[in-house]
């Protein structure tokens, strides 16, 4: 029994040495213009508004709407959120990098409603 706990621990043992390797960062390039009526309003329904919307939004930041959105994006920290590993947007992790790209795009475009 011993012996079959040993294994089992080296086993844990190398493989988490193995996954310890330094992580990749998905790039993603984006070569369509992003608008918030076809691309990032879904993204922010789908991700955001369960807990950003109505009346009593979280931390007060309500995400319901175009101008909402573009001001949290462009005057508040919602690309530092949605981009921090320490603190994610949504708090159950990050979104993939598609979607955060999208959203990067859509400031970069110019904030493009439709």
């Amino acid at each position: 029994m011993k012996k079959i706990n040993l294994i089992i621990l080296t086993a844990f043992i190398a493989f988490s040495i193995s996954s310890c390797s330094t992580a990749t960062i998905e790039e993603v390039v984006i070569t369509e213009i992003i608008t918030f009526d076809d691309d990032v309003s879904v993204i922010i329904s789908n991700n955001c508004l369960s807990c950003h919307s109505g009346t009593f939004a979280s931390a007060g930041l309500n995400l319901d709407g175009y101008s909402n959105v573009r001001n949290a994006t462009e005057n508040g920290n919602l690309l530092t959120r949605i981009n921090s590993v320490s603190n994610p947007m949504p708090q159950g992790g990050q979104m993939p990098p598609a979607l955060i790209a999208t959203i990067e795009q859509w400031a970069i475009d110019g904030y493009i409603e439709n």
